[in-house]
């Protein structure tokens, strides 16, 4: 218990430290922006390339694959919840579906699973970052759609998300790093070195600029909606998460990584289409802001549990 406080502790006083820097007006919105913007075009791409081309052994297939899978399993119950036990509409259900799946794997998953598990640990994560926000964020956008008078072709849909994706640093990051592992080119010395000084201090750069972050979510949507997404999101999905990497024999580090990586709060991306498309955006902020709250208990007793 005293090492997964030494891991949880410090991941979460530094989000607390950033919400009490923007609260306390020591930073404004310039300089958060200025703090996100480093963290997510050179910190986590660095970090994330680093983990590719340095990792033993990567499993493109069978960790991915179950997270996944869990993640359609959640997505259906959080649509049906919020659509037939809250009578909420196509739209808002398929928020609350994604609101439920969606986790926060860059900014809050990898600095955790990096102090946990090592690079090992970051090298299973990486499957589930790049195809994270490709699979997902399309699901629930056709749902979104499908209710209003806008509704598309759901191929040109997905296709219109992918210049998008391409232009995202972190997928581009894991995508050239995969390039070159298959390639085998030698890292230069310069390069490593470089790699390392931005990659060492993206972690707690991204917690931070994430606390920071926080008191623009703290909107109040549907308590009801909010605690059952909630629940969906850091109870329900590690726990299937975990039965089908058990039933698929995965290895006990892999499953760690899986399930704690399952378990990860409601990420910020779900909030930012929710404001885009105008559709349940105090219910998603409500659940961005809960869920990272209680993860600090939830995530404690997963480590505590499968370390």
């Amino acid at each position: 218990m005293y090492a997964t406080a030494g891991i949880i502790a410090p991941v979460f006083a530094v989000i607390v430290l950033g919400a009490a820097a923007r609260g306390w007006r020591m930073l404004d919105a310039g300089g958060l922006r200025g703090i996100n913007d480093v963290v997510f075009y050179l910190g986590i791409p660095a970090l994330l390339f680093r983990s590719v081309i340095e990792a033993a052994e990567l499993r493109l297939v069978g960790p991915a694959t179950l997270y996944f899978g869990a993640c359609m399993v959640v997505f259906g119950a959080g649509v049906v919840l919020a659509r037939f036990l809250l009578g909420a509409g196509l739209a808002q259900a398929g928020m609350a579906g994604l609101n439920a799946c969606y986790g926060n794997t860059v900014m809050v998953g990898v600095p955790i699973v990096s102090a946990a598990f090592g690079a090992e640990g970051v090298a299973i994560m990486l499957p589930i970052i790049a195809l994270h926000s490709a699979l997902l964020l399309p699901l629930a956008t056709m749902l979104i759609e499908a209710e209003g008078t806008r509704a598309r072709n759901p191929l040109r849909m997905v296709a219109a998300t992918v210049p998008s994706l391409l232009r995202n640093p972190v997928i581009v990051s894991i995508l050239l790093a995969f390039a070159w592992r298959l390639l085998g080119i030698p890292m230069p010395g310069p390069l490593h070195r470089l790699l390392d000084m931005l990659g060492a201090g993206a972690p707690a750069l991204a917690l931070f600029g994430l606390g920071a972050t926080l008191p623009e979510f703290a909107a109040r949507g549907n308590v009801r909606e909010t605690g059952a997404v909630a629940v969906l999101k850091l109870v329900v999905q590690p726990a299937l998460v975990w039965a089908l990497a058990a039933a698929a024999g995965l290895g006990p580090v892999a499953t760690a990584v899986t399930v704690i990586t399952a378990g990860q709060p409601t990420g910020a991306n779900a909030f930012f289409l929710a404001r885009r498309t105008g559709v349940s955006t105090a219910a998603s902020a409500g659940t961005v802001v809960v869920s990272t709250i209680l993860s600090v208990f939830t995530l404690s007793a997963l480590l505590a549990w499968l370390r």
